[in-house]
């Protein structure tokens, strides 16, 4: 997949299993999994245990700088930026004053937002191609 430079965000929703018992780590990760953070050639989780660092410090609604989330978790720079940029991209997390979060307030929240821009997108796309259809004279029964 390339990434399309005109793109105001990306959204990568993958459908997966629910994990079948509660369990807030696992959750966690098929959070992450569902939204196309953790792949299967990311085999220290790296991009797990940076979501999950920027959660934990969404508690004190603090974010934390490239170097701080570096340090905490003994990676580099370079790798931290790039899943960062990725999060970002994906619209989850937001990079202010120096510092990085998550969009909104909790988990929760977050992905509410994210819900909201994909409904947007679609909204959009409808409008369009109800448009071009009328161009070329097609018409749906609904």
């Amino acid at each position: 997949m390339s990434i399309n430079e005109d793109a105001l965000s990306e959204y990568r929703i993958l459908a997966m299993r629910m994990p079948p018992k509660a369990d807030p780590e696992g959750d966690l990760e098929w959070i992450c999994k569902s939204l196309g953070f953790l792949e299967p050639r990311d085999k220290k989780k790296t991009a797990f245990r940076i979501f999950k660092a920027l959660l934990e410090s969404a508690r004190d609604d603090e974010g934390l700088s490239s170097d701080e989330l570096a340090a905490k978790l003994s990676l580099t720079r370079g790798t931290m930026v790039h899943h960062l940029n990725k999060m970002i991209k994906s619209g989850l997390v937001i990079h202010h004053e120096g510092k990085y979060k998550l969009r909104g307030r909790s988990l929760k929240s977050t992905v509410e937002e994210a819900h909201r821009d994909v409904i947007r997108i679609f909204e959009n796309l409808c409008k369009i191609a109800e448009s071009i259809d009328r161009i070329y004279g097609l018409f749906s029964r609904s």
